[in-house]
């Protein structure tokens, strides 16, 4: 008979929601922060506890641990767009990670049933970077199948920063005039955390034209500049946009690049919050 102390239990449980919920965010390219993330790994931990220490079949069934994920992911996730889409990469990065861990107890001479009990620190390390490596390169493959891609952008401004999804577009041409570099395009509401409550409130305001929305945002010393446009059903446009501190997108430094703010959405589906023009990848920082 094998002993399971519960402390052992318990920080074990925390340890691997953990990491699924981190590798959950950084595959979806959507931010959470590492507090979010721990007490949404502490619920998680304290169900599996509860579970094991209660011993009622119905804690146990399949119906409450649904439950508990969903709980996790609302915790960690629940004011994101594209909710499902995390969700469904959640539970494809714990299958994944459940089978793997299985495939090395196995492989170390274990039984199926000791790879259900909590296996060593070893295991779950291994376990997890196999897992992680894998999903990774599959959601980017899949990404850019989607009509040239989808890469992870990273937006400091102010000492804050967001973490996005954006699409790879040959056809956005949008450019700023003065520098002649391409513009990143982003939904107004991925990027409003750059900004302090009354910023946001202005910019989320669909009352006011672009320049009058400018003089209210230069007086919280934030510099916007306007920027003309083109599109399907608007001949001649006008986007506020602004120069990040820092951007990197799929891991290239681009700080430098303005981000123009667009006041409706990208993508129904929530997939991407933002449009890169393939340019900006292919030149050169």
């Amino acid at each position: 008979m094998r002993v399971i102390y519960a402390d052992i239990l318990f920080l074990l449980n925390f340890a691997v929601n953990y990491l699924l919920l981190l590798a959950t965010a950084k595959i979806s390219a959507v931010y959470a922060s590492r507090l979010k993330i721990a007490f949404a790994a502490l619920l998680g931990a304290a169900y599996a506890l509860a579970a094991v220490l209660v011993a009622q079949t119905l804690l146990q069934s399949v119906w409450f641990k649904i439950g508990a994920a969903l709980l996790m992911l609302l915790t960690c996730f629940g004011r994101e767009r594209g909710l499902l889409r995390i969700s469904l990469i959640f539970f494809a990065v714990s299958a994944a990670f459940g089978g793997v861990v299985l495939a090395a107890s196995l492989a170390g001479g274990g039984s199926a049933e000791e790879a259900l009990t909590p296996v060593s620190l070893k295991v779950l390390i291994i376990s997890f970077a196999i897992s992680y490596a894998v999903l990774t390169l599959v959601f980017k493959r899949l990404g850019r199948r989607r009509g040239g891609g989808v890469v992870h952008t990273l937006i400091e401004y102010s000492g804050r920063r967001t973490e996005i999804n954006a699409l790879v577009d040959t056809g956005n041409s949008l450019t700023d005039p003065m520098s002649g570099k391409s513009v990143i395009v982003a939904e107004t509401s991925a990027v409003l955390r750059l900004f302090d409550s009354k910023a946001a409130e202005i910019l989320l305001s669909d009352n006011e034209n672009a320049s009058h929305m400018i003089e209210k945002l230069s007086e919280y010393g934030l510099m916007f500049r306007l920027l003309p446009f083109s599109s399907v059903g608007t001949k001649r446009g006008m986007l506020i946009a602004f120069k990040p501190d820092r951007i990197i997108i799929d891991g290239r430094d681009k700080t430098g690049t303005l981000v123009a703010l667009s006041p409706t959405r990208l993508s129904e589906g929530g997939i991407y919050s933002a449009i890169v023009g393939s340019g900006l990848l292919e030149a050169k920082a």
